[in-house]
């Protein structure tokens, strides 16, 4: 039901000129038009999001200073390496669970323990011999920016940083590793 309402309310927000315009033609010729219009929204277009529930549910779990310290594009002195590895940690599993990377990867959190930042995937895929991990290393290492905010406080904590990937059918674990020293060379 919560789905029809969010693309009610978004072809109305979209077209309501249209469809006061229908209505004053006729209420029947108007509510028909209304309806065929959130029919085609929901059968052709993703599910709208609505930004005031997420934002409200955000702000149930994470205070206004949090998500500055999350999103902050310098590194804020007033905390330290280890609670904002822990914030970010909670913040990319409460906020990022489960999207899909590509058709057999899904993200499914983040994790820090004393030695490691992890993040956490789950692979869809039966053939765990095809995991080719210097493969999927290199791919990863391209992608790192040792200036990043976030790499940057996993460097100054001494902490590794881990790509943990999950088979699904089989529950074997595949793990690539970028040690401290590694991240500083990147």
């Amino acid at each position: 039901m919560k789905r029809v309402f969010l693309h009610s309310k978004r072809v109305f927000a979209k077209f309501w000129f249209v469809i006061l315009l229908s209505c004053s033609i006729s209420p029947i010729i108007g509510l028909g038009v209304f309806i065929a219009m959130i029919v085609i929204s929901m059968l052709f277009f993703s599910d709208p999001i609505d930004v005031k529930a997420e934002v409200e549910e955000l702000m149930n779990h994470f205070t206004e200073e949090e998500l500055e310290v999350v999103f902050a594009e310098k590194v804020d002195e007033n905390i330290s390496d280890d609670d904002y590895l822990a914030l970010l940690a909670r913040y990319q599993s409460y906020i990022c669970e489960k999207k899909k990377s590509d058709e057999i990867t899904t993200w499914v959190g983040s994790r820090v323990n004393k030695e490691a930042f992890i993040y956490l995937y789950e692979l869809n895929d039966k053939k765990v011999a095809s995991f080719d991990i210097d493969k999927q290393k290199e791919g990863i290492r391209k992608s790192i920016n040792k200036n990043h905010v976030q790499t940057y406080r996993i460097i100054t904590s001494g902490r590794d940083l881990i790509f943990r990937y999950t088979f699904m059918y089989s529950g074997e674990t595949m793990d690539v590793i970028f040690s401290n020293e590694e991240l500083k060379n990147c």
